[in-house]
C-alpha cells in the first residue's frame, strides 16, 4: 500500500495497482484484508505467549483495549495533519488505522472470551454470525448494493456526515466493521491451526484446503448475488480474501521457514519490523510533498510532488512507468529510514 498510495500521477496508475471502482477485486484490494487476517494470526501468538508467561485475562484485555485505542488515535492524528482548524473540525473519523485499532481490540477480546477447549468452534461460529448479520442488513428493504443506495452509506451519513473520506462515502464505514472483524477472526483461526499439536504436514495441508475453500466459496457466493466489494466488505469478499491470505501464508511458510529462502525478502522483513512507523511515515511524506509549493519559471505554483513527477520522473518517457518509479522512490526513502531504525534496534510499538 505504501507503493500504491504514492504514484507520481493518479492519472497514470496501472489497473493492478488501483482499487476496483465498486464491485470486483484487484490485487490492491487484497492488501487491507491480508493485514487484518495476519493481525488475527499474530494475536493468537502474542496473547498465547503472554498468557503462558502468567498474564491474567483481565490484564490482557486492558492491554488490547489500550493498544487498539492508541492505534485509533495515531490514525486520527495522521488524518488531522497538518492540524489546521478546518481539518480538525472535519476530521475523518473512519479510516485504515482506526479500523485496525477497533478490529484488533474487539478480536482480541473475543479470543480472550473464547472457551479454552472450544476456541476454534467459538471463533468460527462468531465469524459466520457476523457474515450472516452483515449480509442480511445489506439486503434490508429499501437498500441496495449501489454506492448511493446501500445501508452503510445511510448509516455513515446519519452518524458521521462531515467526517467521512468523501462527502457522501467512506470505504471504512461503520457497518463493514462487522465483516472486517470476521476477517481478523479467520486469521485467528489460521493461527490456532498453526499452533495446534497436529503434525506439521497436516497443518499445512489444512491451511491449503482452507485457502482453496475460501476462494471458491467467495466466488460461489458472488455468483449467487453477493459481489466481491471492498467498500462494503461483503461476506463473499471476506471468504475470497481470507482464502487468498491462507494460500499466501502457506507459500510464505514453505518458502521462508521450510526452505529457508530469506535473503530475497530482506526488504520485506525490514518493513515488517516497524509496520506502524512505515505507514505513518509514508502518509506524512505524501502529505508534505503535496503541501510544499514551489514557484516555477512561468510564475505558476506547483506542489513538490507534481514538480518531481514533471521535472524528474517523467523524463523516462512512458508515463505509467514514470508514475510508478516515483512510487518506488517514496518506498525507498521509507525503507532507508526503517533500515536505519532496524540497525539500531529502534521499534515503534503501541
Amino acid at each position: 500500500m505504501l507503493f500504491v498510495n504514492n504514484p507520481g500521477s493518479w492519472a497514470f496508475v496501472l489497473p493492478p495497482f488501483g482499487h476496483a471502482e465498486w464491485h470486483g477485486c484487484t490485487p490492491t484490494d487484497l492488501v487491507f484484508p491480508f493485514f487484518l487476517f495476519i493481525v488475527g494470526t499474530a494475536s493468537v501468538l502474542s496473547l498465547g505467549k503472554r498468557a503462558a508467561q502468567g498474564a491474567a485475562r483481565t490484564q490482557l484485555a486492558r492491554h488490547a483495549l489500550r493498544r487498539g485505542a492508541t492505534i485509533v488515535l495515531v490514525g486520527w492524528a495522521l488524518a488531522a495533519f497538518p492540524f489546521t482548524l478546518h481539518r480538525l473540525l472535519h476530521l475523518r473519523i473512519p479510516g485504515v488505522l482506526p479500523r485496525i485499532g477497533v478490529v484488533y481490540a474487539l478480536g482480541a477480546l473475543l479470543l480472550l472470551a473464547a472457551p479454552a477447549q472450544r476456541k476454534t468452534a467459538f471463533l468460527a461460529a462468531t465469524a459466520a454470525i457476523l457474515l450472516a448479520l452483515h449480509t442480511a442488513l445489506l439486503f434490508l428493504p429499501g437498500y441496495d448494493l449501489t454506492l448511493e443506495g446501500n445501508l452503510q452509506t445511510a448509516i455513515d451519513l446519519a452518524l458521521l456526515k462531515g467526517h467521512l473520506w468523501k462527502p457522501a462515502w467512506d470505504p471504512e464505514g461503520i457497518l463493514s466493521t462487522l465483516t472486517a472483524l470476521a476477517t481478523m477472526l479467520t486469521g485467528a483461526l489460521a493461527g490456532l491451526l498453526l499452533t495446534s499439536k497436529t503434525p506439521l504436514k497436516t497443518r499445512l495441508a489444512a491451511l491449503g484446503l482452507a485457502g482453496v475453500a475460501g476462494v471458491a466459496g467467495g466466488l460461489a457466493w458472488q455468483a449467487f448475488g453477493l459481489p466481491l466489494n471492498k467498500g462494503l466488505w461483503t461476506g463473499s469478499y471476506v471468504l475470497f480474501s481470507s482464502g487468498a491470505a491462507c494460500l499466501s501464508l502457506l507459500a510464505a511458510l514453505v518458502v521462508v521457514d521450510l526452505l529457508g529462502v530469506k535473503r530475497p525478502f530482506a526488504p520485506l522483513f525490514t518493513f515488517g519490523t516497524n509496520p506502524l512507523l512505515a505507514f505513518v511515515l509514508s502518509g506524512l511524506l505524501a502529505k508534505l510533498l503535496g503541501l510544499v509549493k514551489v514557484t516555477v519559471a512561468d510564475g505558476k505554483v506547483a506542489s513538490l510532488h507534481k514538480l518531481l513527477f514533471d521535472r524528474v520522473f517523467s523524463r523516462v518517457g512512458e508515463p505509467y512507468l514514470a508514475s510508478h518509479l516515483q512510487a518506488l522512490a517514496v518506498l525507498a526513502v521509507c525503507w532507508a529510514v526503517l533500515r536505519y531504525c532496524e540497525k539500531r534496534g529502534w521499534y515503534w510499538k503501541v
